[in-house]
């Protein structure tokens, strides 16, 4: 196995081959690279006016990876030093640790002291803080891994008021089973102490993912020409469903392939090999260990050959290059069974190939009908006079870019029909 760069020489190679300043894809949430799409600013703004106008409670949701930690940080930039903000990410905590871990933040000593005593420390504090003209905020990421008792709890917090405000502005944050969990009777205090609630989504369309990627690398800096043509945005947005966190790291690796092969353009094939290591599927809801991975090490296919392997006189690896990165043996009863039926005969028709064509969309999305006519020419043959001996061995070689055991069984069988309708023809 190849030995990956250490992040530093990671950064320095991505910076020195695009004429980068930083990296544009990393996975922190750094609010620089805050994305103005209408339904982060709607949010953005949301909580702004709920804080400014000290509603007490709100809440945010979305599913993994949609951006809610950047949103948050946003907005803390947003209105410093106006706010005081508490921000808690640790969300496995008791309702005592979490009034002891809000007070230490705000400088409030909490030494052998019970909670009750230490929200009575909290409500004189914020009540000074109120006299200065300060808002306190606390600000919960991951809120769905409050246990039911710590929520409770923040029912004490947001009693802290006068009569005409409230004290502390609490935004509870986290993925849409955080609404689902305050549907329980026993937490009915705190949703209807909940003032609004702001839903954030993945990106709808190619067009969208278009300009958040163009977005990130103009804050990193790029200013040379277009480095993801449209078919490899098509293909970002086929794979990541318009994830923001999904699109960042199949973007990053798709960078180093293309730092790899001495190319200063990434194709939609560097996407799709980027994606089968996240073990996406192109239209398909991606899985959440997926959503969840931090720098991405690349593995599966190809992760153990010459990074060479990519140099071409392409944008992509040539088809002999490529048919060499991730071959997959079939089974010896297999291969009986194509030799059997693959025997020399006419050429295969152009309907066929149409048909296999799209049971290899079906099992590795877009990008299926450029790679069997890469691996038609790996063979030194062409779609117009395709013998069928050589039909087993294409089978064999499509078989191999196609990573998901399920999707590669089901192509397989299919073609195995196929050709074996070829004899009763």
């Amino acid at each position: 196995m190849i030995e990956q760069p250490r992040p530093q020489e990671h950064k320095a190679m991505f910076e020195s081959h695009f004429g980068l300043r930083e990296m544009p894809f990393g996975v922190t949430p750094d609010p620089r690279f805050f994305y103005e799409h209408p339904i982060y600013l709607e949010g953005l703004a949301a909580l702004v006016h709920g804080i400014e106008a000290k509603k007490g409670f709100m809440l945010v949701t979305g599913e993994v990876g949609t951006g809610k930690t950047i949103l948050l940080r946003k907005l803390m930039r947003h209105l410093e030093p106006r706010v005081h903000f508490v921000f808690v990410s640790n969300s496995h905590l008791t309702s005592y640790g979490l009034t002891e871990l809000i007070v230490h933040n705000l400088g409030i000593s909490q030494k052998d002291k019970t909670r009750l005593e230490m929200i009575q420390d909290l409500n004189g504090y914020l009540t000074q803080e109120l006299s200065t003209g300060r808002i306190v905020a606390l600000l919960i990421d991951e809120a769905q891994k409050l246990s039911d008792e710590a929520l409770e709890g923040l029912c004490d917090l947001s009693n802290l008021e006068t009569d005409e405000e409230k004290l502390l502005q609490i935004v509870l944050v986290g993925q849409p089973e955080v609404a689902a969990k305050l549907n329980k009777s026993s937490l009915r205090r705190i949703k209807q102490r909940i003032a609004l609630h702001h839903r954030l989504y993945s990106l709808q369309t190619p067009g969208e993912v278009d300009h958040y990627i163009c977005h990130r690398l103009q804050v990193a800096g790029y200013e040379g020409p277009e480095i993801f043509n449209k078919e490899a945005i098509e293909a970002t947005w086929q794979y990541s469903g318009g994830t923001p966190r999904l699109i960042n790291i199949l973007c990053d690796n798709a960078l180093a392939m293309a730092c790899a092969a001495a190319k200063r353009k990434v194709s939609p094939y560097m996407i799709m090999k980027a994606a089968t290591a996240l073990l996406l599927e192109p239209g398909a809801e991606s899985p959440k260990i997926a959503a969840d991975l931090g720098f991405l090490r690349m593995k599966g296919p190809g992760s153990r050959s010459n990074p060479k392997r990519f140099e071409s006189n392409g944008d992509e690896p040539n088809a002999t290059d490529r048919a060499e990165v991730s071959i997959i043996p079939l089974r010896e009863s297999d291969r009986v069974t194509l030799s059997r039926i693959a025997t020399r005969g006419p050429a295969v028709s152009s309907q066929f190939f149409d048909r296999m064509s799209r049971a290899a969309t079906e099992a590795m999305g877009p990008m299926a009908d450029r790679i069997l006519g890469d691996q038609i020419a790996a063979l030194g043959e062409s779609r117009l006079a395709f013998p069928q001996v050589k039909l087993g061995e294409l089978i064999q070689r499509i078989s191999g870019e196609i990573l998901n055991e399920t999707m590669r069984a089901r192509f397989q069988n299919t073609m195995f029909r196929e050709i074996a309708a070829l004899k009763t023809m």
